[in-house]
């Protein structure tokens, strides 16, 4: 099955992709072309919106043993440049199987405060985007949330990695208040030790953390991650995708760096003082630190901040401005970080 959305080019069967592409790289180019992970959301997006029938197995993996799912749109095929910067829930995939029901899936590779919230915001907003004013409540589709985790969100629990969440009484679990809104979390370094799960999903954990490891990659058997690793192959001349696969994962590195250094700051110089008093002024050194590095990445994204904000900025606690920093890496709008 091909995709009906024009904003990926259909990539072409890779019947000859390992004959064809090094003759036209240089050895140093497809050295570099072949560093692309599929754990890299952009290159993940790009991948299953191209080939939605890999992403029907993919969730078809994931959701065992419900009933199966055909993937037949994409409704959020394109990656735009703006959306690279921080971690925007428009790289997650939104598609729509053959009865209407909704799949919302993202590949997370950071680790931050409120993801919980975020995620489950997300999906119930693909939930409520079903129905204009006045339509019938009947016409609602589930919609189900799949995030596939580079952590462990739940460390204290290591003897599972997969989970599913529905409304379900919090003392009789078996009752269940409809399946409209469903929550899939794979913890994948935490499933591939466990190695308890189906094999098509046992596959696509091993295709989603090791794809660049070829010894692991020839060890799977099952055929839709093996087509998968094809057009991977196809996917690494693309030059325009590699350097947004880049620029991504630059700007994920950049924003933790941002505010590890400001964090630091604030720590070094009351260390340096040695005394109450030093301590004090290394905490408001680095917490304006930290307000003016907030600052500069709000420019960065949204422009000139107007000067309401910038006074509520002033006057933040450490914690205010490292809340608005998360909030900020999902915001639209500059307004949505100061929620």
């Amino acid at each position: 099955m091909s995709s009906s959305n024009p904003s990926f080019r259909p990539a072409p069967l890779a019947a000859a992709v390992k004959h064809d592409i090094q003759p036209q790289l240089g050895h140093t180019a497809a050295q570099g072309l072949r560093s692309l992970s599929l754990c890299n959301d952009v290159v993940f997006k790009a991948l299953f919106c191209r080939h939605p029938h890999l992403l029907s197995d993919l969730i078809n993996a994931v959701i065992y043993p419900a009933a199966p799912i055909t993937v037949v749109r994409i409704l959020n095929p394109s990656v735009l440049p703006q959306d690279l910067e921080g971690k925007d829930i428009i790289l997650d995939i939104l598609a729509e199987d053959e009865s209407g029901q909704r799949i919302a899936i993202e590949m997370q590779l950071q680790r931050f405060r409120h993801w919980a919230q975020r995620s489950v915001y997300g999906v119930a907003r693909s939930l409520a985007g079903q129905l204009l004013a006045g339509e019938d409540y009947r016409n609602l589709q589930p919609v189900i949330g799949i995030s596939l985790l580079t952590h462990n969100l739940f460390a204290d629990y290591p003897a599972k990695a997969d989970w599913h969440f529905t409304l379900r009484d919090t003392q009789l679990a078996q009752v269940q208040l409809g399946e409209v809104l469903q929550m899939h979390i794979i913890e994948l370094h935490k499933a591939e030790t466990l190695g308890k799960l189906p094999q098509p999903l046992v596959a696509w954990i091993a295709c989603l953390l090791h794809n660049l490891d070829e010894a692991v990659m020839n060890e799977i058997t099952h055929e839709p991650v093996k087509e998968a690793l094809l057009h991977l192959e196809v996917l690494y001349s693309d030059e325009e995708l590699r350097l947004l696969a880049e620029r991504r994962a630059q700007a994920l590195v950049d924003t933790q760096d941002i505010l590890d250094y400001a964090q630091n700051e604030g720590r070094e110089k009351g260390r340096e003082e040695g005394r109450e008093e030093g301590r004090e002024e290394g905490r408001e050194a680095g917490l304006e630190q930290q307000r003016h590095v907030l600052l500069r990445m709000l420019e960065h994204k949204f422009g000139l901040v107007p000067q309401h904000y910038q006074a509520r900025l002033s006057l933040a606690s450490a914690e205010q401005v490292a809340a608005w920093s998360l909030s900020m890496l999902d915001a639209q709008r500059i307004e949505d970080t100061f929620i």
